[in-house]
């Protein structure tokens, strides 16, 4: 079973565009895909831009 976890960092001042979401989504091949779990998370007053976006991480998972 493959599973892409997206992890979308946000701060109070700048939001992640739907757009850029739908932007990543379309890189990966989501067809190939049994499970998307998205989570949002707001850290209010953030200042790293490095650590703003979107993160996604596509892992194979054994059925049990």
């Amino acid at each position: 079973m493959k599973i892409a976890d997206i992890l979308i960092v946000e701060d109070s001042s700048k939001k992640v565009n739907e757009n850029k979401i739908k932007e990543v989504l379309d890189k990966i091949n989501i067809e190939k895909l049994d499970k998307i779990n998205i989570n949002r998370i707001h850290i209010p007053g953030l200042s790293d831009d490095d650590i703003l976006g979107v993160h996604v991480i596509v892992r194979d998972v054994a059925e049990t």
